[in-house]
């Protein structure tokens, strides 16, 4: 639990700000860091589940997770955080450093520099052409990315559905050695999220000028109406004010 407070210590800081309201400030180092951290409580829990006799132990860790995050001061951002998230941390790291904040091409280089080191730094373990090897896992992902994009390619114009958005299943189990997979996950996850705000700016800027010409044109019409009843008032009132005038000028 002492730890599980540092990591969302460290998840509120990845959303963009420290606790003074200040921009937090990410190099590759620190996100790599966080990445670990991550991983730690990725192995801890995947290893709490695996074995019946750790269940109690994993109760009361939900338990005690659900009582610090109902506490009011708690960041409301983070209150479904619980076992189960914590078995998911480094995609729930991810969506933070990627999603909850402006992505600059710093923090972009960053986040994928910190992904790309992790993941050779895994192969090298076991790989001495960690790099050929981490190449064509890359290849490998090709497949599945294509298909996303070839899925939403016919849609500019439209809402992306969100059947597709890659998966982010809490119950998602990834090997040690997907950072850089996992990114680039986040990344299209927010290239269709600001995909479907431009489509509703873009339909609300055509409702709001389809509304102003409305207006216009009912205003203009009223203003038309309004001139045409002055008229009629003024020439009645002329009538009315004629034999006056007569009288008047044959006196």
């Amino acid at each position: 639990m002492k730890l599980t407070k540092g990591f969302v210590d460290i998840l509120i800081l990845a959303s963009g700000y420290q606790s003074s309201g200040l921009p937090a400030h990410w190099d590759a180092d620190n996100i790599s860091r966080a990445f670990h951290w991550a991983l730690f409580f990725e192995n801890v829990v995947t290893r709490l589940c695996k074995e019946d006799i750790y269940q109690d132990s994993v109760e009361e860790l939900d338990a005690a997770l659900f009582e610090m995050t109902s506490d009011p001061s708690f960041p409301q951002g983070l209150a479904h955080l619980s076992s189960a998230t914590l078995g998911r941390a480094r995609g729930f790291i991810l969506e933070h450093f990627i999603q909850n904040l402006p992505l600059r091409e710093t923090h972009l280089r960053a986040v994928l520099t910190a992904a790309i080191e992790m993941d050779l730094s895994d192969l090298s373990e076991t790989r001495h052409d960690n790099l050929s090897a981490y190449l064509n896992k890359l290849t490998l992902q090709n497949t599945s990315l294509k298909q996303v994009q070839h899925r939403s390619s016919g849609m500019k114009d439209s809402v992306i559905s969100y059947q597709d958005q890659p998966p982010t299943n809490e119950n998602e189990k990834c090997s040690s050695d997907d950072f850089t997979p996992l990114a680039i996950q986040e990344l299209i996850r927010r290239q269709h999220a600001m995909s479907c705000i431009s489509t509703a700016e873009a339909v609300l800027d055509k409702v709001s000028n389809a509304a102003n010409c409305s207006i216009c044109k009912s205003d203009y019409v009223l203003l038309g109406e309004q001139l045409k009843h002055d008229n009629q008032l003024a020439f009645m009132g002329y009538i009315l004010d004629l034999p006056n005038s007569l009288e008047f000028g044959s006196t």
